[in-house]
């Protein structure tokens, strides 16, 4: 053997231990804020669909609520809460049924019921009013001068404990076939 080969520093093959935990700093903030990235992404999405169901619910009770209130011959009890309506059965409104709109606020929903059943309509209802007017905007507690029914309601979801959807419809009904006599 000759005496050159001793003296040769062996080849450094690898990264030193503090190359290490730099490199793996670095990688564990990167996977941090793709989570992070993940998290916000798929929270907006679950409050773009809490939105859209929401948004279908409250189309859906004022639709028939609407279709009521215009198609009402009377209006039988009312609270803030609950209404309520007499509606006829046929086209000659020779023969009727109560249709009965309630906010439960213990369950969060709105419902209808009639002849048929209960039908809920809307729920995660946080707050809900009806507030009734006669026919020049005032505000009453008659039964005989109802005549226009505003309805006031907000909703709200929760996604990971905290508030990301919240849905506030206002709306008036005039009741066109409703008696002006009892």
């Amino acid at each position: 053997m000759s005496a050159g080969l001793h003296n040769r520093k062996p080849l450094q093959a690898g990264f030193s231990l503090v190359e290490l935990l730099i490199s793996l700093a670095l990688i564990m903030m990167l996977t941090l804020a793709l989570l992070t990235s993940y998290l916000f992404i798929a929270r907006g999405d679950r409050s773009l669909q809490n939105y859209g169901e929401m948004n279908a619910q409250a189309r859906r009770l004022l639709e028939q609520l609407g279709a009521d209130l215009r198609a009402a011959t009377d209006v039988a009890n009312f609270t803030e809460t609950n209404l309520t309506l007499v509606l006829p059965t046929n086209p000659t409104a020779t023969s009727t049924q109560d249709v009965t709109w309630d906010y439960d606020s213990v369950s969060s929903t709105v419902t209808r019921q009639d002849d048929s059943g209960t039908a809920t309509l809307a729920g995660d209802v946080q707050t809900f009013a009806f507030y009734y007017a006669n026919g020049n905007n005032v505000e009453t507690t008659s039964l005989v001068e109802v005549k226009q029914v505003q309805l006031s309601l907000r909703m709200l979801r929760l996604v990971a404990l905290s508030v990301t959807s919240e849905y506030v419809i206002s709306a008036q009904f005039t009741m066109r076939a409703k008696s002006t006599t009892h």
